[in-house]
């Protein structure tokens, strides 16, 4: 599929106006879309711009945040399952966990909070005790980043929602094809505590550790801004 035909697919759907989501709760956006588009992935093959794009749905004026990568392959300064014991609570179904978001400078309900140490390149996990938990390597999650979302069309929805039935109706009206991922922008997007950390673990009945990974979140309406290119496809 050329950009062509994307952008020309894209019109089709606009003029559609307000269709029904196919799917309930967040991620009904990003199904309704690859429904009405007729895609089974969320990337695609675009060889006019030079291979694979990311495809990402977003709500217009939303403070949701979306996941863009997970990493956390030897980053603990303390073992996870000391950090879930020490700073974790007992979940719905009375394991200990920790589900747990940290921007950069706020320590949330878990005592948990970001440092950016720009002079030595690392982002840094601490708890307000003052206990580091872990180390990122800027570089590093800057390369994952650009890695996996080189390129990415972004589309946005207008929403309407029936107060009758509580179902939820997107206009995709906009659509962006964003390019040349800035690592300035990235590290700043984290300052600005736009971008933030996502733990997520719980201990088995074993006591092992369950890890989910640890994801880097961003919230939904500053995605462009984490690019030097924007083109406007719709």
């Amino acid at each position: 599929m050329t950009l062509k035909e994307i952008k020309n697919c894209l019109e089709q759907l606009s003029r559609k106006g307000f269709v029904p989501t196919r799917r309930k709760g967040p991620t009904g956006v990003g199904h309704t879309l690859e429904q009405e588009l007729g895609l089974t992935e969320t990337n695609l093959a675009i060889p006019d711009i030079g291979g694979r794009v990311e495809l990402k749905t977003t709500r217009k004026n939303t403070n949701s945040m979306v996941t863009l990568f997970t990493f956390n392959r030897a980053v603990w300064q303390v073992h996870p399952k000391e950090i879930v014991e020490k700073f974790g609570y007992l979940d719905e179904q009375n394991r200990c966990s920790l589900y747990s978001t940290v921007f950069h400078g706020q320590p949330n309900p878990q005592n948990l909070s970001i440092e950016i140490d720009r002079e030595q390149n690392k982002v840094h996990l601490y708890h307000t005790s003052g206990i580091l938990l872990g180390t990122w390597s800027i570089f590093i999650i800057v390369g994952k980043f650009i890695s996996k979302l080189e390129r990415l069309l972004l589309v946005l929805a207008d929403t309407k929602h029936n107060e009758d039935t509580g179902s939820e109706s997107f206009h995709f009206s906009e659509a962006y094809l964003l390019e040349n991922p800035s690592p300035d922008n990235f590290l700043d997007a984290f300052a600005n505590s736009q971008i933030a950390i996502d733990i997520r673990m719980h201990l088995r009945d074993s006591g092992s550790v369950r890890n989910h990974g640890t994801g880097f979140r961003i919230k939904e309406n500053y995605i462009s801004y984490l690019y030097e290119s924007r083109k406007k496809i719709l």
